[in-house]
């Protein structure tokens, strides 16, 4: 699985080249609704296909976590505007959207060309080849080698105008993909050199972007979520993102907060202390004898991603209903024993 990429300020340009060197005549669109002009990819992004004279196809109306019915009317519509190419700009329900479309389109049109282009800095969806999406209320992974764009092009400047809770969900999620992907039963050299990468350029970035954000804060933002996109779709996620899926579908915490919700359990139990575990701590610039759990809780609160109820759904329930594919990932196994004391963490929250 080979991916182009594209990262920093000019990588516009690099669209602009990848668009004409393909010769790509007509495109299909997949879009935020709103987002897609409040970030200034409209503006940016429209004059390269009206100087290139291609035909665009819209699709934008889909849900904010989308559904396998509107993904099976998005590749409808694609099969009709018979595109030669799929161009997703938006945050990672827009790039899972547009994967999605051009995954179950294959059967019948061939493998058309995807490429991204994120407008937040966290979610990695740009560089994976797997896709979330719900079916029957239920959030699901849907794994292919042509879920993963042929081509990801990060310009920074579309997120310079995210919110400060967007950039906490969305750099959490970052920053989790990658200890995650450090601590993985699956991690390898090449995952954990991305890993390590992607936390140099978020950890301590993260909280000071949130309170006080710049440009230069942004841009790193964006490199690190990159990064972590890489490791994880090396080595896929673990126990936080394992019991984030429920928060999210049941008690509509957005996907990085709900990690958040989990992760200074799983931090405390994951990093038991081996070498492996004392060189993450120190890439983290944590001590080594500090408490992760409560040093988690803190810079999850710091952020603004703190605990918030359960919607009127039963904690317990919500803690079983687990996504057993991303738990097996975990280096500790996880058991009754552990949700139980996974339950009892909650009252810290």
């Amino acid at each position: 699985m080979n991916q182009l990429s594209f990262i920093g300020r000019d990588s516009l340009i690099d669209l602009k080249n990848q668009l004409k060197k393909r010769n790509v005549r007509r495109l299909f669109l997949v879009r935020g609704k709103g987002s897609f002009v409040v970030c200034g990819a409209e503006n940016a992004i429209c004059p390269i296909f009206r100087d290139l004279r291609i035909e665009v196809v819209e699709f934008k109306e889909f849900s904010t976590n989308p559904k396998m019915e509107e993904v099976q009317i998005g590749t409808e519509c694609f099969l009709s505007s018979r595109s030669d190419c799929i161009l997703a700009v938006g945050g990672g329900s827009v790039i899972d959207m547009a994967k999605l479309i051009r995954h179950y389109a294959v059967e019948k049109c061939g493998r058309a060309e995807l490429f991204a282009i994120p407008t937040t800095a966290g979610t990695g969806a740009e560089t994976t080849h797997f896709a979330v999406v719900y079916v029957d209320g239920n959030k699901q992974s849907i794994e292919a080698d042509d879920i993963l764009p042929d081509a990801a092009f990060i310009y920074p400047p579309f997120t310079y105008n995210n919110d400060a809770y967007l950039t906490a969900c969305t750099g959490f999620d970052a920053l989790a993909q990658a200890i995650e992907a450090y601590w993985n039963k699956n991690a390898t050299p090449e995952s954990d050199e991305c890993a390590l990468r992607a936390i140099s350029y978020i950890h301590l970035q993260l909280p000071m972007c949130v309170s006080n954000p710049s440009n230069e804060l942004r841009d790193d933002l964006s490199v690190g979520a990159y990064w972590a996109g890489r490791a994880i779709n090396i080595t896929k996620t673990t126990a936080p993102h394992a019991f984030s899926y429920a928060f999210t579908s049941k008690c509509d915490y957005p996907h990085g907060h709900a990690v958040a919700l989990t992760f200074p359990f799983f931090a405390n139990l994951n990093m038991a202390g081996n070498n492996k575990d004392t060189l993450l701590q120190e890439s983290l610039k944590i001590k080594s004898h500090s408490n992760l759990q409560e040093y988690f809780i803190k810079y999850t609160r710091d952020i603004g991603l703190s605990f918030k109820g359960t919607n009127g759904y039963d904690l317990s329930d919500l803690l079983h209903e687990v996504n057993t594919q991303r738990l097996s990932n975990n280096p500790v196994i996880i058991d009754n024993h552990e949700i139980a004391k996974l339950h009892k963490y909650f009252s810290l929250l």
